[in-house]
């Protein structure tokens, strides 16, 4: 989950509210099994869930909450279409004197891989493997070599 983590640290580092009038958690996890063996050890699966983000006495312009929530999937959560997730949701209750709850709902999916490792406690496919958290990197450019050069 850790999408949700970046996004409220994100949110947070905006001093949009206090710290303390900001919390985000999780519903519904799903997981899709996928179990398909990839550059650095098994794709497990990816992780679907949905996230909740609360702003408590919100007194900002609520087009800048968008803007920077849109902003940050846009550049932190690229395959959002791929995955057919919707768009984000933003309930707005009123307070008093001009403050407002904010309630943001978003999707998320997140690809999770284990590393083979013979003391590892996950077992598959006649092997051992252990969760490894990791980035997937990918490359954008590169080049190939053969016994006389490029």
């Amino acid at each position: 989950m850790t999408k949700l983590q970046a996004l409220t640290a994100y949110l947070l580092q905006r001093r949009l509210v206090e710290p303390e009038q900001l919390d985000s958690f999780t519903e519904q996890v799903k997981l899709q099994l996928i179990w398909k063996p990839d550059v650095d050890g098994m794709h497990l699966g990816d992780m679907r869930y949905r996230a909740a983000i609360i702003l408590e006495r919100f007194a900002d312009h609520p087009a800048r909450l968008m803007a920077l929530v849109g902003s940050w999937l846009e550049n932190h959560d690229a395959d959002r279409d791929l995955h057919e997730l919707p768009a984000p949701e933003f309930a707005v209750e009123p307070d008093d004197n001009d403050l407002f709850d904010v309630e943001i709902t978003l999707e998320f999916v997140e690809p999770q891989y284990l590393a083979e490792d013979p003391a590892g406690e996950i077992e598959a496919f006649g092997k051992a493997w252990a969760f490894v958290p990791f980035d997937l990197w990918i490359a954008e450019r590169g080049e190939v070599a053969t016994n006389g050069g490029t």
